[in-house]
């Protein structure tokens, strides 16, 4: 498998956490995106989109971070990154809507006005508002999560592509200095998903 992913991007980043804690073997190829890398012609074979990530094994190709999980899950059960029953498969898919749905556009004008990572051309400046409404969202957003994980260490019953979803946005901003305390139960689980060893080798590969 190979997994063609971008410098400093999280979508990239929850690609490769997925692939890292399964234990598997896989190929990492570094898409420049700065440098018009994924609007390249060989790239947009693999994805018309020009989006990163994309993941090749063999010759199926795959984009969408969630969905590139979704098959690594499936494909290397023994990582169980997956609940075997219906119902707790459809939660996970559940917590994975929300992420990208909600909880992911939110976060993306506060990344953008606050990580240290964004480049320069990237960061918002002049839209106070844009980002005070992403406050405001996520506070809305980030409420469902902390209510969800009170008294639990995962949000399903053992960690899975669930909780998994969520590191790489959440970190982006806590880089930024965003303020967890009105979420206890959430940061806690946060600080749980950022010192897995999976997590800490795809914060090298991507932010590294």
């Amino acid at each position: 498998m190979e997994l063609f992913y971008g410098r400093t991007q999280g979508n990239s980043a929850r690609a490769a956490f997925a692939l890292f804690e399964t234990g598997s073997s896989w190929l990492p190829r570094l898409v420049d995106w700065r440098q018009g890398g994924n609007r390249s012609t060989d790239y947009l074979v693999l994805n018309p989109m020009g989006k990163i990530p994309v993941l090749t094994d063999g010759d199926f190709v795959l984009w969408e971070s969630n969905a590139i999980n979704w098959y690594v899950a499936e494909k290397y059960p023994a990582a169980r990154l997956l609940p075997h029953s219906l119902g707790g498969r459809a939660a996970v898919q559940r917590w994975q809507f929300f992420q990208a749905g909600h909880v992911t556009p939110a976060c993306f004008p506060i990344i953008r006005a606050t990580n240290p990572h964004v480049p320069e051309p990237m960061r918002v400046k002049h839209d106070a508002p844009a980002v005070t409404a992403a406050r405001r969202d996520l506070a809305r957003y980030l409420a469902v999560l902390d209510s969800a994980l009170e008294g639990r260490e995962w949000l399903e019953e053992a960690f899975s592509l669930a909780d998994l979803a969520y590191a790489p946005h959440l970190s982006m901003i806590a880089e930024g200095g965003f303020d967890f305390a009105p979420y206890p139960a959430l940061r806690a689980w946060l600080e749980r998903l950022l010192e897995r060893p999976a997590w800490r080798k795809t914060a090298e590969l991507i932010w590294g």
